[in-house]
């Protein structure tokens, strides 16, 4: 009974969760909203009609999270994502969360009916959402930070042909590829709506975390209120930021072999412990059942932390 259970849990979770998924990355979807949009009427009746499928999976999604996680976690969760660019509300990613957390281990002990295999489905469950999202977060940054010199030098152009300071960004949104031009397009939706240029910079700074579009930002305004060449601004900007960027990828390589120890070190023990629990889980027993192998688990995870945090503090330079 107990199995039959966990079967039909296990099978309705992953409907939802591959309808939800389908729901949220099809364009169709998309262009759908934005013609009922455009084309609906002010009709009462087509308001109070019964919920439809993807209404009562955002339901669902929006009370899951606000039961698990408090408002200022979703806002948090919510500006991890757009600066990651994942199309995803702050809802909808903590239900996957806890779809993932349920959904894999219950899967994977009804096919292997090792208990230990399914802790360790929980752990990875827990940790993959995030360390995708991070892993996304700094690939996109990364991108953006690359495409920042070129899109300086088109709007340094822009400016010495004659354009103005928006129609210079309209550039850049025009000519470069994303992440950068879609940053550049919201700011300039803002700038449309009527938030004034300082505002709509610092706007991007924020969604931004980025050191280097904080110097363009910085010396772009103090430009608005002092006055200046801007052109030749945004020229010795760009250079410094390619030297940056020039110096940074010389020391990620001199460090490369650090950090790979690190990885190393914090890692592999982890991966040993699962492998022992799936493989022959009452060889490990010992380790977490006898008080001297508690302390012996508790001093190797604290020389593991230690030895991890030394090497990233070596390795880690600032500029």
């Amino acid at each position: 009974m107990v199995r039959l259970l966990l079967c039909l849990t296990f099978g309705v979770t992953v409907y939802f969760l591959i309808y939800a998924g389908i729901m949220t990355f099809s364009p169709r979807r998309r262009y759908q909203e934005r013609l009922e949009s455009l084309f609906a009427e002010d009709t009462a009746s087509d308001k109070d009609t019964a919920l439809d499928r993807k209404q009562i999976t955002r339901f669902i999604a929006d009370h899951l999270s606000k039961l698990f996680a408090p408002k200022s976690l979703r806002e948090g969760i919510q500006q991890q994502l757009l600066q990651a660019g994942i199309p995803l509300r702050a809802e909808e990613y903590i239900s996957f969360c806890l779809a993932l957390i349920l959904i894999l281990p219950i899967g994977i002990y009804l096919l292997s009916h090792n208990f230990w295999l399914a802790i360790v489905a929980v752990v990875i469950g827990s940790l993959l959402p995030g360390w995708y999202v991070n892993h996304q977060k700094t690939l996109r940054l990364n991108t953006l930070n690359q495409q920042l010199g070129d899109a300086l030098v088109t709007m340094a152009n822009a400016l010495r042909a004659g354009f103005g300071f928006q129609q210079a960004m309209d550039s850049v949104r025009k000519e470069l590829p994303p992440p950068i031009s879609s940053e550049f397009a919201w700011t300039l939706r803002e700038m449309n709506l009527g938030f004034s240029t300082e505002e709509s910079l610092e706007n991007l700074s924020k969604r931004v975390p980025s050191e280097d579009l904080d110097m363009v930002v910085t010396g772009i305004i103090i430009q608005r209120q002092v006055g200046g060449d801007l052109a030749q601004i945004l020229d010795n900007i760009s250079s410094t930021i390619r030297e940056r960027t020039r110096i940074k990828r010389e020391v990620r390589v001199l460090t490369a072999q650090g950090r790979m120890s690190g990885i190393l070190i914090g890692l592999l023990p982890v991966f040993l412990i699962a492998a022992l629990l799936v493989i022959n889980p009452s060889y490990f027993e010992i380790m977490i059942t006898d008080s001297r192998g508690i302390a012996m688990l508790a001093v190797a995870v604290v020389m593991e932390i230690t030895g991890f945090l030394v090497i990233r503090r070596l390795t880690q330079i600032d500029f």
